[in-house]
């Protein structure tokens, strides 16, 4: 999910809860990024709170898995959280309201979709921009393919994916998708795209070849994407069913339905991918399953308000609070 969509859709059915202006009518941020960031104590259920810039969705974790980069996607900056000292190192400006994160095959540089019609691509190694191009739509999710050499990126407005040249960031090709596209994944293979339509409820299943598309139609609010390891399967959301899909997704087809969810946001495997963790946005909770058979655990954690991405590592769990403009750092349960 990215917020643009979900304060549209929390804000009409609960308009009390939080104001936010919609995307046409958004204001320029006037916050100023500082290197340094505050700790915050909470409750121990809770962990540490990591402040952040605005509205923090999507996180990337590095290979070497000692930063994370945080999208803080009602603001212009990234921020780089040090997995050591959790704290925030410093901060990547220039990134117009950053939205999804995609590393590019094995390579140092990681692309970044912006809603205000940008890609960026950052060296992750050095936190700097190399490369990037101003498009003439919003972007939203983006997935690269596993050599790293094409992007593939959702241009919301013109109900598109986009195909990209990785180093030019020129078109290669396009899709079409449903109405009000947000998550994106790709099959194991490569041969299938993977869109969720959000205002039609729908998942696209679409042939990177011939274009044609195959779709699902889900109800709700199908939002984020999320694959395992070797994309063999997707983790779909669906916010207003408050159920997680699990596809093959090569086969395309739902293996498993995870229900009973409060307004589910990403769900993530651990490393070695014998459990998974599912972001609760209404109920600021994060469950976890046994992969084996998708049996829940006797395991949940307590996030921040409004959480939604969510980074598991060996001893410790990462989650983006929209609502804090915090993320939790939270001691994992052997």
């Amino acid at each position: 999910m990215k917020i643009h969509f979900k304060v549209l859709f929390v804000v009409s059915i609960i308009s009390l809860t939080y104001a936010c202006m919609s995307p046409e009518k958004k204001e320029e941020p006037t916050k100023t990024a500082t290197p340094e960031s505050t700790v915050l104590e909470t409750e121990n259920a809770k962990g540490k709170a990591i402040k952040v810039g605005k509205g923090p969705d999507a996180m990337f974790l590095t290979p070497d898995k000692q930063k994370i980069y945080i999208a803080n996607v009602e603001d212009t900056t990234i921020s780089v959280i040090n997995t050591q000292t959790d704290q925030v190192d410093k901060t990547i400006s220039g990134v117009r309201y950053p939205w999804g994160f995609s590393r590019l095959g094995n390579t140092n540089e990681v692309a970044v979709s912006a809603y205000e019609k940008q890609m960026v691509v950052i060296d992750f190694t050095t936190d700097k921009i190399v490369r990037q191009r101003d498009f003439n739509s919003p972007l939203g999710g983006v997935v690269a393919s596993k050599d790293g050499k094409f992007i593939f990126v959702i241009a919301i407005e013109v109900k598109k994916v986009f195909k990209l040249n990785a180093q030019t960031l020129e078109d290669i090709d396009s899709y079409n998708t449903g109405n009000a596209p947000d998550g994106i994944g790709l099959s194991a293979n490569e041969n299938n795209i993977y869109v969720t339509n959000t205002e039609d409820g729908t998942i696209s299943i679409i042939d990177s070849k011939t274009k044609k598309s195959k779709i699902r139609n889900l109800g709700g609010k199908p939002e984020l994407i999320h694959a395992n390891h070797d994309r063999t399967l997707l983790y779909i959301s669906n916010f207003k069913n408050n159920t997680m899909y699990v596809v093959d997704s090569d086969k395309e087809e739902i293996t498993h339905t995870i229900s009973g969810l409060d307004g589910p946001e990403e769900a993530v495997p651990n490393e070695n991918e014998d459990k998974l963790y599912i972001i609760n946005f209404n109920s600021s909770k994060i469950d976890v399953y046994k992969t084996d058979g998708y049996v829940k655990l006797d395991e949940t954690y307590t996030t921040g308000n409004q959480p939604i991405g969510i980074v598991p590592l060996a001893n410790k769990i990462y989650v983006t609070n929209y609502g804090d403009n915090s993320v939790s750092v939270i001691k994992i349960n052997h």
